[in-house]
């Protein structure tokens, strides 16, 4: 990311914001460059707007679908998308005119109405996420029905845009793609739309007229010649304040999540509009300003340790803590901070609160509870912030007794039969399990009809059962992995090694994989919810006397942080810390629009 020398070169002050920054590398002199939006030419009105950020042009082609479409039909290809592009600005923002009506005083006159919202052509389903087809007149939905996806397995067509932001997506691909002859189609409908509802906002006021500007080789090489590069920013070390590593822990997954970033980094919360006292949302905002500041020194986080004692008297103290339950303490707190957020707690509410911490780790579980006597199926819903996994395993045992502790290690497993992997310990986490001493609503109503009393039904134990799978996937997963148990006095840590990959496709385990082999179907019928690896708590010592390091991943690049240290480190350093992870954070491959 460059900025020109001159008047807009001074550094940014300590503590001032900063847009979130792409690992763009420097330009060479004879690359053209673009700006992001186009630029406004001023008159007497308004003043020239231009963007101080330059990116080198993307290639043109970058999905191989595209290039082949667009070789087919090399003078029509933006003909069916202009079109599309055109109907939907009138569909959901200028309106179309709707023949002309008379007035009060008997004239005649035109009046633009917004049309209702589109529908799909198979369920006629109202909403966000439509998509036209661009090599016919088909408008399906994305969701539930997936009527979208099913035209593409009928018919073969390939391309399909989103009627609402335009957006191309390939079947193919399986994603949104990006092409720059699309993209300018899109801008040149945006701008055209701009015009219009400022026309019928203010009819009488004189417009500028918006032009695309893209710079030409010397204005290129001029901009090369006379940028700076911005610093790297945004990786610090945080002082322990004593004992606080777990916490300094958890705020590098924080301070490093791509979504909490974005939140925070654009304004949508802050400190200095909020004006709440003890606000943790306020407290992660200053972070972030800290973080960017252009400072490399550690941070000593001393506000924000004394915003999570007001807030959580479990917390406060100097005492030995644990990582995860300040996690849950951490995003507790900043739902109750938050503006968008609803009054219930973050663990009731998870499905349902617009806070960025319910975008960014809340989704659903689905308890699924079937008589195998009557057939009858109950499914209850939970939210879901966090994923526990159970090790198997002998623990490390540490008893209290008069002062003293005394370890005993056990921790040699069966390889074969007791692995820690997550895949396994997902599929022992939604495996199908037996109900003791349940009673079927159904069944119960059957032997009541039959005369037989409440206390003598029999409990249906053997023949009802009860499986857990995820109804809706967070953007950010956080799996827990269960070293430490306590019963009574004792408490024990699990060393046994886990197993995590660095990408993982979570399809298997979803409320939607049951329903489609239930019904005959098979694993490829299923959509790809993938997930990559960004953070990684680790663990190490003892439960009393142990020490928390994190591993998060930044602009592509692994970082080791411990405490105030901040060291390079790569994939196998992190995948080899399988006797100390704690909490794995993953991050969807590809993220919804209703979750950003």
């Amino acid at each position: 990311m460059y900025t020109p020398k001159g008047k807009h070169s001074k550094p940014i002050k300590k503590g001032a914001k900063r847009k979130a920054e792409t690992p763009n590398t420097a330009l060479p002199s004879d690359q053209s460059v673009q700006t992001d939006f186009p630029v406004q030419i001023s008159n007497a009105r308004r003043v020239i707007q231009s963007t101080q950020t330059f990116k080198p042009i993307p290639p043109k082609n970058g999905c191989l679908h595209l290039k082949e479409y667009k070789e087919n039909n090399r003078y029509t290809y933006l003909d069916n998308y202009n079109t599309i592009a055109e109907l939907s600005m009138h569909w959901y923002h200028i309106g179309i005119p709707n023949g002309g009506v008379r007035d009060l005083d008997g004239l005649r006159r035109d009046r633009e109405i917004i049309l209702s919202p589109q529908k799909c052509s198979i369920c006629s389903f109202k909403g966000d996420r439509l998509h036209a087809c661009l090599d016919c007149v088909f408008i399906g939905c994305w969701r539930d029905q997936r009527h979208a996806l099913k035209h593409f397995h009928g018919t073969s067509h390939t391309f399909a845009m989103d009627i609402v932001r335009l957006a191309l997506f390939c079947f193919k691909c399986g994603d949104y793609v990006y092409d720059l002859d699309f993209e300018t189609a899109k801008t040149l409908q945006e701008v055209r739309v701009a015009e219009k509802e400022s026309d019928l906002k203010e009819p009488c006021a004189k417009r500028a007229r918006y032009v695309s500007w893209q710079p030409n080789s010397e204005e290129a090489a001029n901009i090369s010649k006379d940028s700076t590069p911005l610093p790297c920013s945004g990786l610090r070390g945080l002082f322990n304040m004593g004992a606080t590593c777990f916490m300094n822990a958890i705020l590098q997954t924080f301070l490093t999540n791509p979504l909490i970033k974005n939140y925070f980094m654009t304004d949508k919360h802050n400190n200095k509009l909020c004006g709440t006292a003890g606000c943790m949302c306020c407290e992660i905002d200053n972070l972030f300003q800290e973080f960017h500041s252009g400072e490399k020194k550690p941070y000593p986080p001393c506000s924000f340790l004394h915003a999570m004692w007001l807030s959580s008297k479990e917390l406060a103290g100097y005492a030995e803590q644990d990582a995860h339950e300040f996690y849950l303490a951490a995003i507790n707190k900043m739902h109750a901070d938050s503006k968008e957020s609803i009054s219930e707690p973050l663990n009731r509410t998870g499905q349902k609160c617009e806070c960025i911490m319910h975008k960014t780790f809340g989704g659903v579980f689905q308890s699924r509870i079937k008589c195998k006597v009557c057939n009858d199926i109950k499914t209850k819903e939970e939210p879901l912030v966090e994923w526990q996994l159970h090790l198997r395993g002998s623990p490390t045992l540490q008893k209290k007794k008069n002062g003293h502790t005394k370890a005993s290690i056990e921790n040699d497993i069966d390889e074969t039969n007791d692995k820690n992997t997550l895949q396994l310990c997902l599929e022992r986490y939604t495996a199908e399990e037996q109900i003791k001493d349940y009673k079927c609503d159904v069944c119960n109503l059957n032997y009541l009809e039959a005369g037989i009393s409440f206390n003598q039904i029999p409990a249906s134990s053997e023949a009802c059962t009860r499986r857990f799978s995820c109804k809706k996937l967070p953007p950010v997963l956080t799996f827990v992995v269960e070293r430490f148990s306590r019963e009574g006095k004792t408490t024990s840590k699990n060393e046994a090694p886990f197993e995590f990959p660095e990408e993982i496709n979570m399809s298997k385990w979803t409320s939607l994989a049951q329903e489609v082999l239930e019904q005959g179907g098979s694993l490829d019928d299923l959509p790809d919810f993938k997930y990559n690896l960004i953070s990684v708590v680790n663990h190490e010592g003892k439960i009393n006397t142990g020490h928390y390091t994190v591993y998060c991943k930044n602009r592509d690049q692994w970082f080791l942080f411990d405490d105030h240290a901040v060291k390079l480190a790569d994939i196998d350093d992190v995948l080899q810390s399988k006797r100390k992870a704690y909490l794995c954070f993953y991050i969807a491959d590809t993220l919804e629009y209703d979750q950003l």
